[in-house]
């Protein structure tokens, strides 16, 4: 069973690390910013994505933009 206090945990670290980007003085270009905001969604909708999951290993987290 998985743990979904844990995940969601760990996903409100990932997108407060994140939350920069979503500034409007953060210096990212209009595609990056994009890429960011995508990113924060799929965070975001971990939960939904994978209510069907069984285990944590069958979680794939997004990959944060470079």
């Amino acid at each position: 069973m998985i743990d979904w206090d844990k995940i969601r945990r760990k996903r409100n670290v990932l997108l407060s690390h994140s939350d920069w980007t979503q500034l409007s003085d953060n210096g990212l270009t209009d595609a990056k910013r994009t890429k960011w905001t995508t990113y924060r969604t799929a965070l975001r909708d971990l939960p939904t994505t994978y209510a069907s999951a069984t285990d944590k290993s069958d979680i794939v987290w997004p990959t944060k933009p470079s």
